[in-house]
């Protein structure tokens, strides 16, 4: 009988020695991770730390290079506007030199729920960052000054020949179906805006603060970053584009962006436990 009682009695202290490890290794701070990985949200970057065996929250910030694009942009309704007929002399330009840029650095917070105490997990949190995406302007500052000037004298002549029922249209940069007028310092952008909190919901494999030193984790899900709009900064001030403001044409472009509500994610990530 006093061999049982020892023996259960380091049994007891044997359980009760892991049962504090297993409380020392989860808590806020206990353990900490990071991670360095690649994927469609750019190149990630983030810290992580264990809740509960069944809970982990990692934060970090995802780094998209701010690639930029230039190219040529027709000049739309020039050839239907006889400008030397209406005493306007300058010289516009048949098409003018454009940037594109994209913007889609985001930082983000996620929580990763493993339901088996296993690799496996679900994820929920949020991406958040710029709402403007894509930038679309005229590279070089004031290069569409003779567009803007050519507009005003349009429309004047326009006001005065309202009786005979005569007009002319005015002249813009041709970017898809959209007509984009230049305001008056010669300037034209659109942009390419979603929401700027944009919750995430996924799932993935692989602990942010693996047991050994260093794992793998992967992750699959989206971005809920609601409809895109496109904008436009211009002759009329900053306004949202709409199917009205393409030229004529069916605007199935805009319809079909705006439903484009979530973006993908994928990401492969190389994480360590540093404590």
């Amino acid at each position: 009988m006093k061999k049982l009682f020892m023996v259960c009695g380091f049994a007891l202290m044997g359980f009760s020695a892991v049962s504090a490890q297993s409380e020392q290794f989860y808590g806020v701070g206990n353990r900490i991770g990071v991670g360095v990985g690649v994927g469609t949200t750019g190149i990630s970057i983030e810290a992580a730390t264990c809740l509960t065996p069944y809970v982990g929250v990692r934060a970090g910030v995802n780094i998209v290079p701010n690639f930029k694009l230039s190219t040529d942009l027709d000049v739309g309704e020039y050839d239907a506007t006889p400008l030397e007929q209406i005493g306007f002399n300058e010289i516009i330009p048949p098409s003018v030199e454009v940037e594109g840029k994209l913007s889609m650095t985001t930082g983000h917070v996620l929580f990763d729920i493993h339901p088996f105490k296993t690799g496996f997990r679900i994820t929920a949190g949020a991406y958040f960052g710029g709402s403007k995406i894509v930038s679309v302007y005229n590279k070089e500052d004031g290069s569409l000054m003779s567009i803007y000037n050519a507009n005003q004298k349009i429309e004047q002549v326009n006001g005065q020949a309202q009786a005979n029922n005569l007009k002319y249209p005015c002249i813009g940069v041709e970017l898809g179906d959209y007509m984009l007028t230049p305001d008056d310092a010669g300037n034209v952008e659109a942009t390419l805006e979603v929401s700027g909190f944009r919750p995430y919901l996924g799932i993935g494999f692989g602990h942010a603060v693996p047991k050994k030193r260093i794992g793998v984790q992967f992750d699959a899900g989206v971005q809920f970053w609601g409809s895109p709009k496109v904008y436009l900064d211009g002759a009329n001030g900053r306004h949202q584009l709409t199917e009205e403001d393409t030229n004529g044409e069916d605007g199935g472009a805009l319809k079909t962006l705006s439903k484009i509500t979530v973006y993908p994610c994928i990401n492969l990530r190389l994480v360590g436990r540093i404590l």
